[in-house]
């Protein structure tokens, strides 16, 4: 699994979190696990990578029902990305 990019001290445990999550198969956890990364990238101004894994957020909040999904649709289409 590619590490996620960005600040590295910020985001390594993060970066543990999903690879666990990946392994455990647990799509609820990856949503919020993604969100999270969405929003760190966001905060520092990194339009592209925070929409990359609002993405990856809203597909797997899509797969799991999960309420969050609205959120991250929101963020991509205020970007132009959905």
């Amino acid at each position: 699994m590619m590490p996620l990019p960005g600040p590295a001290q910020p985001l390594d445990r993060l970066n543990g979190a999903v690879i666990a999550a990946h392994e455990a198969g647990d799509g609820m956890r990856l949503a919020g696990l993604y969100g999270e990364a969405a929003d760190r990238f966001a905060e520092d101004g990194d339009i592209a990578s925070a929409c990359f894994f609002y993405t990856q957020a809203y597909i797997f909040a899509l797969e799991q029902g999960a309420p969050e999904a609205e959120r991250y649709a929101a963020v991509l289409r205020r970007h132009g990305r959905l």
